[in-house]
């Protein structure tokens, strides 16, 4: 589990809970916040996740969580309560590949879970890159482990509900391991509709967009299957929510033939099916498809590691290994008795020396007199540090240990090698480096809360496409037909002669509505097409776009956030869809970024810092390709000012 930026709701790195210590912050979202602590009791490293929901939950000056307020306290609470459900179930598991919960407890207002710590890579870290698949040994691998431990978990009446690539951690000894289950989510999403980002749109089958959506084992299927086709052909599936209506799913089958076995391939697109009816239905059912590809999944909820033919593995304990704990060889452990003899030992002869010492003190002093200069005391000869220029904190030597002899100064000093001073950095560079530090800073806090805004977007555009799917039936309930003078018409339910209710618009400038209607005007839910083909699906108010939703010219460009009146209006994501790609991330002023944000350039350059009208502007760091990180200050989108 690799870790992640900082966040600003989460407690201060240090912080103690109990006989864990938190060091590092490794995944936060809309529901929780992840983190790597040290465990002082066992010497070993865990992951502890916070129970968090942003959207009705707020941290105080002291590190408790609370709601936001009042009327979000039974929620919250409600919350709490399948946050520890969810971790008493998960803590019954001991499989290869699920990771396992060794504790759960409440503190600060909130409840934690304590599970091993997976030291590896996730599957989204893998896939990262654009266009980046898996080998064909690897996609075998990871379904292999996918399926064994869905097996695992729906043998004990348990769903994972959040199979996505950044749940899967794949161990440094290949390992699959599923991390991050979505009960708890799920159950809030069930209970109140202020969770818009309990769901990863593009992993998710269409029944988890409908809050009383029949799921099952067959709903992770989908899941899973949606990750091994972004692990085939390097991206995933089309959105569920997006095959309403007209299928647009192509199968891999037909696309990556040429790449892999085709029983493997029909067997992914099996899991992908739209309908759920048309799913395997079971995880036994599904590895029955995959046949030959992959060796036949366990029936047993829990297994032994496997690893090479014929080779013993031995069980596996997480957090720090032995090895970086102990010495390579211990010797035995001496008696009680034997070890206090030598402790009395010692004693004897450091009193013996010290006895020594002071019976023979003029002989001594007249030694040391004998080695000093002729024409100084020895006790006021001069250190050679003392008549040596100030080496380089690089070149000094580790301090002399502490019951190490002084050293006795020779007559003739030694030169010490001069050793060249770095160069002082002109103050001018400084505060450079100094203000594109703090502006980078203030971007990347920005930045989380814009991807946790974007993710909610995401997944209020799919509810948006499903009502819209609604309203397109052509056996929708108490359905009109009306017909304007201007050539629009509209096919749907109707009140006092307005659109009221789901229905369908076809204008005369060839732009499309359809969602929820009141007052004559798309109110709610819905989608619109453009002449241009722009397109946008969310919220609506009084016929414009706004709230949480999607704008999209498709092949072009896609943005993701809040919109009031058919513009992004504070926290979103812009990304641009032609070569190089281009993503901002940040609060927007009418489509353009403002303030502190964050733009990546491909895979060749990464911005953090000021912008004005959606330019760079002020001060910033970007980072290249090859790692290297420069400060400067930009003007209107050009580099005024930068480090070497």
């Amino acid at each position: 589990m690799p870790t992640s930026s900082e966040n600003d709701q989460a407690l201060p790195l240090g912080t103690r809970l109990g006989d864990y210590r938190l060091d590092a912050i490794i995944g936060h979202g809309g529901f929780g916040i992840t983190y790597r602590a040290f465990d002082t009791q066992l010497a070993k490293f865990v992951a502890i996740k916070e129970y968090f929901p942003v959207e009705f939950a707020m941290r105080r000056p002291d590190g408790q969580v609370a709601p936001r307020g009042a009327r979000f306290g039974d929620d919250f609470v409600w919350g709490r309560d399948r946050f520890l459900d969810e971790a008493r179930a998960l803590a019954r598991f001991r499989h290869a590949h699920i990771v396992p919960v060794l504790r759960y407890f409440e503190a600060n207002g909130t409840a934690y879970t304590v599970m091993e710590f997976e030291d590896g890579r996730s599957v989204a870290q893998l896939l990262r890159a654009p266009s980046r698949r898996l080998q064909p040994d690897e996609v075998r691998r990871l379904a292999e482990g996918l399926l064994s431990g869905l097996h695992a978990v729906h043998a004990q009446g348990f769903l994972h509900r959040d199979i996505k690539p950044s749940n899967i951690i794949v161990r440094h000894d290949g390992v699959p391991v599923l991390i991050d289950f979505g009960a708890a989510r799920q159950a809030m999403g069930g209970r109140t509709r202020t969770l818009t980002s309990i769901l990863t749109p593009q992993y998710a089958p269409i029944e988890q967009y409908a809050l009383d959506g029949k799921q099952g084992p067959w709903t992770d299927i989908y899941s899973a299957a949606a990750v091994l086709h972004h692990a085939v052909a390097g991206s995933p599936p089309p959105e569920a929510a997006s095959r309403v209506g007209v299928d647009s799913y192509r199968p891999l089958a037909v696309t990556q033939a040429d790449r892999f076995d085709q029983t493997l391939l029909a067997a992914i697109d099996s899991g992908l099916a739209f309908a759920p009816d048309d799913r395997p239905q079971t995880v036994a059912d599904w590895s029955l498809l995959f046949g030959e590809a992959l060796p036949q999944i366990d029936d047993a909820p829990t297994q032994r590691l496997r690893g090479a033919p014929g080779a013993v593995v031995a069980p596996r304990l997480g957090g720090v290994s032995r090895e970086a704990l102990e010495p390579a060889s211990v010797a035995p452990s001496p008696s009680p008795t034997r070890s206090r003899a030598r402790v009395w030992i010692v004693v004897v002869l450091i009193a013996v020396a010290t006895a020594a010492l002071w019976r023979f003190q003029p002989e001594v002093r007249g030694l040391l007199a004998d080695a000093s200069p002729p024409d100084r005391p020895a006790a006021d000869a001069p250190s050679s540090e003392a008549t040596q220029p100030p080496a380089s904190p690089a070149a000094s030597p580790p301090p002399s240990s502490p019951s190490a002899p002084p050293a006795v100064p020779s007559a003739t000093p030694p030169v010490a090698p001069q050793v060249p001073s770095a160069a002082p950095e002109p103050s001018a560079q400084k505060t450079l480096i100094e203000q594109a530090q703090r502006a980078a800073s203030d971007a990347r806090a920005v930045l989380v809360r814009a991807d946790e805004a974007s993710k909610a977007a995401l997944s209020m555009a799919g509810e948006a496409r499903i009502v819209a799917a609604r309203a397109a039936r052509p056996d929708l309930e108490n359905a009109e037909r009306l017909s304007y003078d201007d050539g629009a018409s509209y096919i749907g339910q109707v009140a006092a002669g307005k659109r009221q209710g789901l229905g369908v618009a076809d204008l005369a400038n060839g732009e499309r509505q359809a969602g929820d209607w009141n007052a004559d005007r798309l109110n709610g839910l819905g989608i619109v097409r453009l002449g241009d083909d722009t397109r946008y699906a969310g919220q609506w108010r009084d016929g414009q776009s706004t709230g949480l939703g999607v704008r999209e010219r498709p092949g072009i460009e896609r943005i993701e956030g809040n919109f009031v009146a058919g513009r992004l209006e504070g926290l979103g994501v812009r990304r641009t869809l032609t070569e190089p790609n281009v993503v901002q991330s940040g609060e927007f002023q009418a489509d353009r970024l403002e303030g502190p944000g964050v733009e990546a350039v491909g895979d060749r350059e990464r911005y953090e810092g000021g912008f004005r009208n959606g330019r760079r502007q002020g001060y910033g760091q970007v980072s290249g390709a090859d790692g290297k990180v420069r400060a400067g200050l930009w003007e209107d989108g050009k580099l005024v000012d930068s480090t070497p």
